[in-house]
C-alpha cells in the first residue's frame, strides 16, 4: 500500500512540470544506488567517519521513535559518495519588495524555492530568474524530507557533518516527516528547527553524557544573534520599500543599507559556518530565505511549555489537531495555550 502511494505521488509530481520530470530523473539515479545500512556497515573498506555516522543514525532513529516522531522506514539506506552536497537550491524575490517567488507542487503545496540534483540545472534556472529582474539566492541542501512519501536515505554528504550537527539534521528532517503544513514553508522550517534543536539537546544529555552539548548551545546562541541581524535588516528594507520614491532610488538605498549592515552591524560570531554569512550575497531573496531558518523560538517555546508534552510527537500531534480547527497554522500554534487553560478549567 505504501509503495502504491509513493508511485501515485511520484506520477503526480512528474506530471506537474518539466522541472519535476528532470528532478525525478536525477533523483531516480541516486536513489537506485542506495544500499541497506546494515549491509554497508559490514563492508571492510567503509571510511571510519561514514561508519560512525551510520551507527549513530541507528541510535538517533531509536530515540526519535521514542519521542513519537514518524520514523517509519526512513534512513535505512545509504547512498554512496557523489557530489559534496545532497542537492542545490535556488530562491528568487522581487528586487524592490520583500516577496519571495513561490512554486506549487502536489502533496507539498506552495514552496518558496526549487531544489536540483544537478548544479548546472540549478544555475541555468537562476539565470532565467535573474533575466526576469528578480533577486536570486543560490544555496545547497544538506538533506531533505519526502514527508513520508518514500524511505529517505542517508547521503554520504550528510555523514561529513560534526556529530551534533548530524544528530540535529536527522531530527530536523524527521520533524518534517511528522508534521507538514501545506503552503506554510516558513512555519514548517521554523518548527523543524525549534523541535530538532530541542530534541538534539535532550539526546546529547541522555545518550552522550552531554558531549557536544556546549557546541550545540553555542551554535543556538550565535544563530539567534544572526537571526536578529537578519530580522533587523529585513525590517530596515521593509521600511524603505514602503516609502514613496521611484524604483531606481529604492534600489540604490537598498544597496547602501545592506552594505551598512554587513560592515557595521554584523554580529561577532565564532562558528565558522555562521560567521561566513557576512560575505554572502545579501539581497531580498537571500534575506527572506535565511529568515525561513530563523525560528521564533519564544513563540514555539511558549506553546511547548504550556502543553508540557512527554514527547515531541505529542506536541506535533496537538499542533496538527489545532490546525484542523483553525484558519492558519500560526493561529493553531497560538491556540495551544488557550486549549490547556480551557481543559484545566473544565
Amino acid at each position: 500500500m505504501a509503495g502504491n502511494r509513493w508511485i501515485l505521488g511520484l506520477c503526480a509530481w512528474i506530471l506537474s512540470s518539466c522541472y519535476s520530470l528532470q528532478q525525478a530523473y536525477w533523483f531516480n539515479n541516486a536513489f537506485n544506488s542506495r544500499m541497506p545500512v546494515t549491509d554497508v556497515l559490514q563492508q571492510s573498506g567503509l571510511p571510519e567517519t561514514a561508519r560512525r555516522k551510520l551507527q549513530l543514525s541507528r541510535q538517533v532513529l531509536k530515540f526519535a521513535d521514542e519521542q513519537g516522531l514518524n520514523v517509519g522506514n526512513a534512513y535505512q539506506h545509504y547512498i554512496p559518495p557523489g557530489p559534496g552536497t545532497v542537492s542545490y537550491l535556488v530562491q528568487a524575490a522581487e528586487a524592490d519588495r520583500l516577496a519571495l517567488k513561490t512554486w506549487w507542487f502536489p502533496f507539498v503545496g506552495t514552496v518558496p524555492y526549487l531544489g536540483f540534483f544537478n548544479r548546472e540545472a540549478r544555475d541555468d534556472k537562476a539565470k532565467d530568474l535573474k533575466a526576469e529582474g528578480l533577486d536570486v539566492s543560490l544555496g545547497t541542501v544538506g538533506a531533505f524530507s519526502s514527508l513520508g512519501w518514500f524511505a529517505d536515505p542517508i547521503y554520504d554528504a550528510m555523514t561529513k557533518r560534526r556529530d551534533e550537527d548530524y544528530i540535529q539534521l536527522l531530527l530536523h528532517e524527521l520533524v518534517h516527516r511528522s508534521f507538514w503544513s501545506k503552503g506554510s514553508a516558513a512555519f514548517n522550517e521554523n518548527l523543524a528547527e525549534f523541535a530538532s534543536l530541542h530534541l538534539a539537546e535532550v539526546y546529547l544529555k541522555a545518550h552522550r553524557g552531554g558531549a557536544g552539548l556546549a557546541e550545540l548551545k553555542n551554535y543556538k546562541a550565535e544563530k539567534e544573534k544572526l537571526s536578529q541581524w537578519i530580522f533587523s535588516l529585513r525590517d530596515a528594507l521593509k521600511e524603505l520599500y514602503g516609502k514613496p520614491m521611484d524604483r531606481d532610488q529604492k534600489l540604490k538605498d537598498k544597496a547602501a543599507i545592506i552594505l551598512s549592515f554587513r560592515r557595521e552591524r554584523f554580529p561577532e560570531l565564532t562558528n565558522p559556518e555562521l560567521a561566513g554569512a557576512r560575505d554572502r550575497e545579501w539581497n531580498n531573496a537571500s534575506i527572506l530565505g535565511a529568515a525561513l531558518y530563523a525560528p521564533d523560538t519564544k513563540r514555539f517555546q511558549k506553546a511547548f511549555d504550556c502543553l508540557k508534552p512527554d514527547r515531541m510527537g505529542d506536541f506535533l500531534e496537538a499542533l496538527q489537531e489545532a490546525e484542523d480547527r483553525t484558519s492558519t497554522v500560526e493561529q493553531a500554534l497560538d491556540s495551544l495555550c488557550a486549549i490547556v487553560i480551557e481543559k484545566e478549567g473544565a
